[in-house]
């Protein structure tokens, strides 16, 4: 579970940094700007590369987290690279990171109290 900890941090840390990037940055801005599209999807990617590594045990006890989601996803951005479609990744970013940030501190919070 320890490790599992770190995962979750680093995870947490890639929502964090993305959050960052897209301060005072509305849709259009994001899409004409290469280098920050790419820093967001690098980020998607480590997301699912930690939670890849997650303990099943944690998968199980978290059920809140759709792990198999964060997966695919990593999964399409590493092997379908060049057809992403960018609007895809901003609503991922502004409409499931949201969601998926209260989750993650909150297993964090957990985990940290064992």
């Amino acid at each position: 579970m320890e490790r599992d900890l770190h995962y979750f941090e680093l995870i947490l840390s890639s929502i964090e940094a993305i959050d960052e990037y897209l301060i005072n940055i509305n849709e259009e801005k994001f899409i004409e700007n290469d280098i920050l599209r790419h820093a967001v999807l690098m980020r998607l990617i480590v997301i699912g590369e930690y939670g890849a590594k997650i303990s099943d045990e944690s998968k199980v006890e978290f059920k809140e987290i759709e792990w198999q989601l964060i997966k695919a996803a990593r999964n399409f951005y590493v092997h379908v690279y060049d057809k992403i479609n960018w609007i895809y990744v901003w609503e991922t970013v502004k409409k499931d990171l949201p969601v998926l940030k209260p989750k993650i501190q909150n297993i964090i919070f957990q985990l940290d109290k064992k």
